[in-house]
């Protein structure tokens, strides 16, 4: 990987959460990196449980078979660490202790929690040995084996519950200033838990072997493991500039860590980051947090396709309604027939020849025809190439005295008081209900007792399958009418039928022409 290398999602930390969220995104052929400090939560462990398919699988085992699988769908891993953020979804800078720099589209968080214990000597350097916390994690290991569950919070007692299930021979070692609920204490006694009071002085060992607790009046209660809450912390100073700081998590009041706050899509409050796995739920076992990252995974893809289609929308819309494509487009071969378009030649046989303005001219068709009947014609389009076709025409069919030409965008035109007795519109479409401000604008150019003429296609076009992609430029008549002024009388709001031949198969097919035409009164 090389220098500033743009990715779809930088994954930070490749635990399970991480490698899964990074195996959805790669299976989805989204470019993707993980960056991984080498420090799992479960590091100290010797085997992973409650991982159906894996049970029993050494964690370290577990995420190197995780990193060969993803890699064969494209995701790179590189051990380093995340120490800065910045940027904005789609354009993330991320900045990593060993100097390397990456952009991304997307970052995901599932690293970073670390597990605070309590200070008592001797316990951190047993953390995963036998001094343990989750009875689904290593529970059955430890079954029919002496258990100290220490009672660092009243929160202890569900603890002792559980691992009283594994174990005849459980005390509670209640830390001081710690009081736990009657209702608690009623129950453990009930099932034979018993309790010993005072925080332990320390975890007593003999070689590698731990022999138990020495407890605060100095004796020693012997045991073969030790139950404690730690404190999951999530570390994740780099997100801190970016706004999103680390949660206080709380069970029922009472302190239980941090926690990276996020919508149930993994989406955090900052657009463009997602978090997944433990840094999210402390209570998270390895396989929640496998199924998380997934999940997760998952619904950035998800939005980055949604985004990548509105992109895509947006380039399309730009080359279809914009000057530059139509500049190119009228520089290349001839684009229209050079025929009058039909409604046109149906409305306009009947009125006196005046001034016409000819609004999306295109290559001249419609201007000639009005200037070879004695109109004097304003053609008027916002690219230069498509006028440039216009006066030749006029030219060829010697008009060119009946025919103006104006470089005119009508998104903003403004007649400034000018008027014409016809104002015609054929096929010119404006996406997303653009084009009621348009017949608005044309409205305020037509002369006392003129006409206005805007034909569209409309759309129920689209069943013929000759229209698509571009669905929301077409419109129906009658979604015109609310842009005229009071002083216009309308002759016709339709769909009217005609046929035209396929640009492919050349079989004649039906559509209509959504049509309006109305009457400024004199």
């Amino acid at each position: 990987m090389s220098e500033n290398e743009t990715f779809d999602v930088v994954v930070v930390g490749g635990g399970a959460a991480g490698l899964s969220g990074a195996m959805a995104l790669g299976r989805s052929r989204r470019s993707v990196l993980v960056i991984d400090a080498g420090e799992p939560r479960n590091a100290p462990a010797d085997h992973a449980h409650n991982y159906l398919g894996r049970e029993g699988v050494p964690p370290r085992e577990l995420l190197e078979t995780g990193r060969a699988e993803v890699a064969a769908y494209g995701v790179e891993v590189l051990a380093d660490r995340v120490v800065g953020l910045s940027g904005e979804v789609d354009d993330f800078l991320v900045t990593t202790e060993g100097g390397r720099r990456f952009r991304a589209r997307r970052i995901l968080v599932t690293g970073g929690v670390v597990d605070e214990l309590p200070d008592v000597p001797g316990l951190a350097e047993r953390w995963g040995v036998d001094v343990l916390h989750c009875p689904y994690c290593h529970g059955w290991e430890v079954r029919d084996q002496a258990i100290a569950v220490l009672a660092t919070t009243p929160l202890a007692g569900h603890q002792g519950l559980l691992f009283r299930q594994l174990s005849d021979d459980v005390v509670v070692v209640v830390h001081d200033g710690v009081e736990l609920p009657d209702e608690e204490v009623e129950k453990l006694g009930a099932i034979g838990v018993r309790f010993a009071h005072g925080t332990p002085r320390e975890v007593v060992i003999d070689g590698d072997r731990l022999v138990g607790l020495r407890l605060a009046d100095g004796s020693v209660l012997e045991r073969q493991a030790i139950v404690v809450a730690s404190r999951p912390r999530a570390r994740i100073d780099y997100l801190g500039p970016l706004g999103i700081e680390p949660k206080p998590f709380e069970v029922n009041g009472v302190p239980f860590g941090s926690v990276v706050e996020v919508e149930p899509t993994g989406a955090t409050a900052v657009p463009g980051i997602f978090a997944a796995g433990n840094i999210t739920d402390v209570a998270m076992t390895l396989m929640a947090s496998a199924a998380h990252g997934m999940r997760v995974g998952a619904w950035i893809n998800a939005e980055m396709a949604g985004a990548d289609a509105e992109r895509t929308v947006r380039a399309r819309r730009d080359e279809f309604f914009e000057r530059p494509a139509w500049e190119e487009r009228y520089s290349g071969d001839r684009v229209w027939s050079g025929r009058v378009n039909v409604q046109l030649a149906a409305e306009a046989a009947s009125l006196a020849p005046g001034r016409a303005l000819d609004v999306g001219c295109g290559e001249g068709g419609d201007a000639v025809w009005l200037a070879e009947r004695g109109w004097d014609v304003t053609a008027v389009d916002f690219a230069d190439a498509a006028l440039v076709r216009v006066a030749e025409r006029a030219r060829e069919a010697g008009v060119d005295d009946r025919v103006e030409t104006r470089r005119v965008d009508v998104r903003t035109f403004d007649p400034a008081g000018e008027t014409w007795d016809l104002v015609t519109s054929h096929f010119f479409h404006l996406p997303d209900g653009g084009m009621p401000d348009v017949v608005r604008r044309l409205a305020s150019a037509v002369a006392p007792g003129g006409t206005l003429l805007v034909v569209g296609h409309h759309p129920d076009d689209l069943a013929t399958g000759l229209r698509h992609g571009h669905t929301t430029f077409m419109f129906t008549a009658d979604q015109l009418l609310p842009a005229l002024p009071d002083d216009f009388v309308v002759e016709a709001c339709e769909a009217r039928p005609r046929t035209q031949a396929h640009p492919h198969t050349g079989e004649e097919i039906a559509v209509a022409d959504a049509t309006l035409v109305a009457r400024r009164k004199g």
